[in-house]
């Protein structure tokens, strides 16, 4: 088993929580040490999460950025979000097939697009199209050989089964959907499944927040949390196969 579901947690957050209340964001978290932990990182995927970590820092996604109108520049954050990162990975790796979970206003998007090889394509996945969200950066432009949207359910297995000879082929699998506890436990129970033709990189996101605390503790797989260097709610990776 790659991952469990646990019981309801222990309540222990009826006492009073030091969370800056000047924060910008505020999530409830837990922290817990390694030992003990499953899925200890390779010795590739330390090497190949340091190298990006250094890469990020010297991203420059401006073009992407300056689509944003009227919300915080969150691309330009770097440590804190994981923009600069996700290109990163995208650049040293190379993928010709990127599968991400949830289009959202297609900030992830962009800019892995950006350091696609041209051969490559980012399929972008969500049940609501792209112009359903109203601060959308996304352009009508954008959608060519190397981004294409699905709106496509991945939780239910007729719609995995639809793209299955898609994802088989994936290079990096990004996870940004709704961290609601449920839906993360589904698309892990269906990619258990598939058999990936080439060595594929999960990207997880929000790995801290409560949600996400147990899928990432019972990953039995080669792990790496680069939190620090990442998005400040968690960004973990995984070497799936």
């Amino acid at each position: 088993m790659l991952w469990k579901k646990k019981g309801k947690a222990e309540d222990v957050l009826g006492k009073t929580v030091p969370i800056p209340v000047e924060a910008a964001d505020k999530r409830y978290s837990a922290l817990f040490s390694m030992y003990g932990q499953p899925g200890k990182p390779t010795e590739w995927l330390l090497s190949f999460g340091l190298s990006c970590v250094e890469s990020a820092f010297k991203k420059d996604l401006s073009d992407v950025s300056s689509r944003i109108k009227e919300s915080i520049d969150y691309i330009n954050i770097y440590p804190g979000e994981h923009y600069k990162l996700l290109a990163a990975i995208v650049e040293k790796l190379q993928p010709r097939v990127v599968i991400e979970l949830g289009t959202h206003l297609g900030y992830s998007s962009l800019c892995m697009k950006k350091f696609m090889p041209q051969d490559g394509t980012v399929y972008t996945f969500d049940i609501i199209p792209w112009t359903g969200f109203e601060d959308t950066i996304l352009a009508e432009r954008d959608f060519d050989s190397q981004l294409v949207q699905f709106t496509d359910d991945l939780t239910q297995p007729e719609a995995v089964a639809k793209h299955l000879s898609l994802l088989e082929q994936a290079d990096i699998i990004f996870m940004d959907a709704l961290k609601d506890g449920k839906q993360e436990h589904l698309f892990l129970d269906h990619f258990s499944k598939i058999n990936f033709k080439k060595k594929c990189l999960f990207i997880f996101d929000d790995i801290r927040l409560w949600n996400m605390l147990d899928i990432w503790y019972n990953m039995n797989k080669p792990k790496l949390d680069l939190t620090s260097f990442g998005h400040w709610s968690g960004t973990g990776l995984v070497e799936w196969n």
